[in-house]
């Protein structure tokens, strides 16, 4: 034991005032954080909750269920773009079985390929048109 020491200094012993006091982390600042990448940013942005004001009342929702509710209204404003994009989503839920609203019945469904044949023909006579 060296003068004026109560314990040795060496390998695995070092002096006491390097040593870390009780409670004190040995890494501070920790490990950094990941930036996030574009999806797991948007996922975040997606699922916050905001307030949403319809008239004299106003809503929490989050933002992606406003956006689909902003895009039923304005579908149901008569965009032939958002309409067909609705009916294509609601065809395509119906035949995953994804669906937790009443079936459509035969006559629902012809008339949405009606609908959407009409669609298509104006779309294709405005190109003709361009």
């Amino acid at each position: 034991m060296a003068s004026g020491r109560h314990y040795d200094i060496g390998y695995g012993k070092p002096p006491k005032h390097t040593q870390w006091k009780k409670g004190q982390s040995g890494n501070p600042k920790g490990r950094p954080r990941r930036d996030l990448n574009v999806s797991a940013l948007l996922a975040t942005l997606l699922v916050q909750r905001i307030v949403v004001r319809t008239g004299k009342t106003t809503k929490r929702r989050t933002r992606i269920e406003h956006l689909v509710h902003r895009l039923f209204e304005r579908a149901l404003e008569g965009d032939p773009r958002l309409m067909k994009m609705v009916f294509d989503e609601a065809r395509k839920n119906e035949e995953c079985g994804e669906t937790d609203a009443p079936e459509m019945g035969q006559a629902d469904r012809e008339v949405i390929e009606a609908f959407i044949r009409r669609l298509k023909g104006d779309a294709y006579e405005q190109a003709a048109a361009e």
